[in-house]
C-alpha cells in the first residue's frame, strides 16, 4: 500500500490519503465504542494539520498544504460513513424498527418507513461531510503555514551545479586516449597502401620496344 501511494505525485493528494486512510480508520473504530463530536472535531483537526505540514515541506506553499487538508477531512470523513450507510442498507428493517421503538418510548406520533431512514441517513452523512471539510481545511492552512518554513527546496545554484557537473579526472584523461588508437590503424593503412610513385616506377623502368626500321629489317 505504501508503494502504490508513494506513486502519486501531487503531494498534497498524496499526504491526504495517508493521513485520511488513518483518519477514517480511527473514526470508524471510535464509532463502536463511542461518538462524540468534539473528539472527532479534534481529531479531523490534528490530521489535517499533519498532512498540510508535510505537504507543504515539500513544495514550500501553504495552498498545498490547504489542499492536503481538504483530502484528509474529505477521505476521513468518507471512509465511516460508506460503511455505516453498508451496515443500515443490510440491517433497514431492524434499523427502522429501533427508531419506531424509540419513538413510541417518547410518545411521539411518527411512523417511520424505510425511505424516511434512507432520507434522514443521507442528511447525515451530507451533514458530516461539512463537518470533515471545514476543519480539515482549517487545519491544513495552519499546517501549510507552519511546514511552509520548513520547505526543503534546492537553492538555484545548487540545481544549477546539479544539472552542469564538471568530467571527472578519469573521465578527462579517457576522452584524449580515442585518438591515438586510431593513429597505429592509420599508419597500417598508409604501409600497406603503396604509394602512386611506386607504382609509376615499375612503369618507368620497363625498356620501350620500338619497331625497327626497314633498312635493319632488310640486313
Amino acid at each position: 500500500m505504501q508503494n502504490a501511494l508513494a506513486r502519486v505525485r501531487n503531494p498534497a493528494l498524496r499526504q491526504g490519503l495517508i493521513f485520511g486512510i488513518i483518519l477514517g480508520v480511527i473514526l470508524l473504530a471510535l464509532s463502536f465504542i463511542f461518538t462524540n463530536f468534539y473528539i472527532t472535531l479534534f481529531l479531523i483537526l490534528l490530521a489535517a494539520y499533519l498532512a498540510g505540514m508535510r505537504a507543504s515541506q515539500e513544495t514550500g506553499r501553504i495552498t498545498t498544504g490547504t489542499l492536503a487538508g481538504l483530502w484528509t477531512g474529505l477521505i476521513g470523513i468518507i471512509i465511516p460513513s460508506i460503511i455505516s450507510m453498508v451496515f443500515v442498507l443490510v440491517n433497514i428493517d431492524s434499523y427502522r424498527k429501533s427508531l419506531q421503538a424509540s419513538a413510541d418510548k417518547l410518545h411521539q406520533d411518527i411512523t417511520y418507513t424505510n425511505s424516511m431512514v434512507l432520507t434522514g441517513l443521507l442528511i447525515n452523512i451530507l451533514f458530516l461531510l461539512i463537518i470533515g471539510i471545514l476543519p480539515g481545511v482549517i487545519g491544513g492552512l495552519l499546517g501549510g503555514m507552519f511546514g511552509s518554513r520548513r520547505a526543503h527546496i534546492p537553492s538555484v545554484e545548487e540545481y544549477k551545479e546539479a544539472m552542469f557537473e564538471p568530467p571527472s579526472a578519469s573521465e578527462a584523461e579517457e576522452l584524449p586516449a580515442a585518438p591515438e588508437s586510431e593513429e597505429p590503424s592509420s599508419s597500417s593503412e598508409a604501409e600497406e597502401s603503396p604509394s602512386v610513385s611506386e607504382i609509376e616506377e615499375p612503369l618507368s623502368e620497363t625498356p620501350s620496344k620500338k619497331p625497327s626500321s626497314p633498312t635493319q629489317q632488310a640486313e
